[in-house]
């Protein structure tokens, strides 16, 4: 988590996904001051829903984005947001990586 504040964006509407769908996360480590990159960790998670999710900025603004609702191997949903908040270490402390997510939303394939 990149600071303590609270998570504040939060879920206006949501409805189920088609079966079918999946969600590929893969958490990235950098390497401060090279290019040094590589992957921590990396999960496929089937879709459930899909989410209205309002987000707060860091300068203040509210934007609203439709994002993925999946199912952890825990079985915790998740939303994309919510769950790069909690994975991510944007100012990670001296000799530390910085911590990114990122998400690859996959279509049922065709039958």
């Amino acid at each position: 988590m990149t600071d303590d504040s609270q998570f504040r964006n939060e879920i206006l509407s949501m409805t189920t996904a088609q079966p079918g769908w999946t969600v590929r996360v893969q958490v990235k480590a950098h390497k401060k001051g090279t290019s040094e990159r590589w992957v921590e960790e990396e999960d496929v998670f089937p879709v459930v829903g899909w989410a209205v999710v309002a987000c707060h900025f860091r300068d203040g603004g509210v934007g609203n984005r439709v994002e993925p609702v999946f199912l952890t191997k825990e079985g915790r949903l998740e939303h994309e947001s919510l769950y790069r908040w909690q994975y991510s270490e944007l100012e990670p402390k001296e000799g530390q990586p910085k911590i990114t997510v990122s998400f690859e939303i996959r279509a049922p394939l065709a039958a």
